[in-house]
């Protein structure tokens, strides 16, 4: 009878610490761990993504500013040969043509015919050199027209990246947006199979502490045999028992509390201000050199580190009234809101860290979010 006890106790412990070791199984490799890294990787290309689209809504802008520039020339130069050909017109062509005055007045008061001669000479030069100005206002015209065309050329390839860009931003976007998904329905199932070992494991506990009771309680019978033994006709006493080993509860894994997300606007801001004219890195966390992300994870926190992405901060809570110390953020740039409608940001090679306006910023799109 005891050895049946035996092996079906040793049995139900089998039985358990096998259920513990399948279950242990899933947390030596995470399910979620390449969901995670695919996540990185997605949120880093959509900021590479952010940060060409930067680079060339600027140099739309530089192109833009140039076309208006010569659209302005343009409209001169066809002002002054409308206005050339106007003066010359009523002073030679028409006129003299006719016998008008104005070749009398040119002879008006002449004394001999040396001097009609040498008024008529510069009658006509003046008339040629008039036609020459004209014309070369004209050739000039025409180089600025060819300068408009190719202008116009360069900026709608140039539209034509940008759209490129965007299009590109909301398909890195999407994925984003599902990997995150994703990653967040595993990490609730890897969540709730730890819940499911804990249990196994608190199972298998109870059950060994019931085993150990039964084997106690079998040795201690077994010694004693009905209380005495006959040793030569004397009584002899049983050796007191083995005391019960106790089971131990194992105490509860502590709870992992959240990171606090309260922060001190101003110590934010003192932090913003102390890394103006830091130079911009694409990945940089510094200390002497960030991309936006970086920059705002370090004023955040005070360390050298990346809180995450545009797409991550995007996700924060957002703020209708913004402080100084909160996040200024679209989907390819982000920066620290100081108040008055400004805001410092790693901003690009050319400029690094900078204080500018919220309202002047990339196509006016930013939010506000609170960490």
């Amino acid at each position: 009878m005891r050895t049946a006890n035996t092996h079906k106790n040793m049995a139900r412990c089998a039985a358990t610490a096998t259920l513990a070791c399948v279950l242990g199984l899933g947390l030596v490799a995470p399910a979620y761990a390449d969901t995670a890294s695919d996540l990185a990787a997605a949120r880093t290309k959509l900021e590479q993504i952010g940060t060409q689209t930067q680079q060339i809504h600027e140099e739309l802008s530089a192109q833009t500013q140039e076309l208006d520039q010569t659209a302005g020339e343009i409209t001169q130069k066809q002002q002054e040969i409308a206005e050339g050909q106007a003066k010359l017109s009523s002073y030679v062509a028409g006129e003299y043509k006719t016998g008008g005055l104005s070749l009398l007045q040119v002879l008006t008061g002449v004394d001999d015919l040396g001097d009609m001669l040498n008024r008529l000479f510069y009658y006509g030069k003046v008339s040629d050199k008039q036609a020459q100005t004209i014309q070369e206002v004209k050739d000039l015209k025409q180089q600025l027209t060819d300068k408009q065309t190719e202008q116009e050329k360069n900026v709608a390839a140039t539209q034509k990246k940008v759209d490129e860009l965007n299009a590109q931003q909301a398909e890195a976007q999407s994925v984003v947006n599902s990997l995150d998904s994703q990653l967040q329905a595993e990490l609730a199932a890897e969540a709730e199979a730890n819940a499911a070992l804990q249990a196994g494991i608190n199972a298998s506990t109870a059950e060994k502490a019931t085993v150990s009771n039964d084997t106690a309680g079998t040795t201690e019978n077994t010694n004693n045999g009905g209380g005495t033994t006959n040793n030569g006709g004397g009584n002899t006493p049983a050796p007191a028992p083995a005391p019960t080993p106790q089971p131990s509860t194992p105490a509860p894994a502590p709870t992992p509390s959240a990171p606090s997300q309260s922060v001190d606007g101003g110590s934010v801001v003192s932090r913003a201000y102390s890394k103006l004219g830091c130079a911009y890195s694409w990945g940089g966390i510094g200390p002497n050199s960030f991309d936006c992300s970086g920059f705002v994870s370090y004023c955040l926190t005070g360390r050298y580190c990346r809180l995450g992405t545009t797409g991550t901060f995007m996700g924060w809570t957002r703020v209708s009234d913004p402080q100084p110390g909160d996040v200024v953020v679209n989907s390819y740039h982000t920066g620290i809101y100081i108040g008055n409608g400004q805001m410092i940001h790693a901003s690009d090679y050319s400029t690094g860290v900078i204080i500018s306006s919220v309202a002047a910023g990339m196509n006016n799109n930013y939010i506000f979010v609170r960490y």
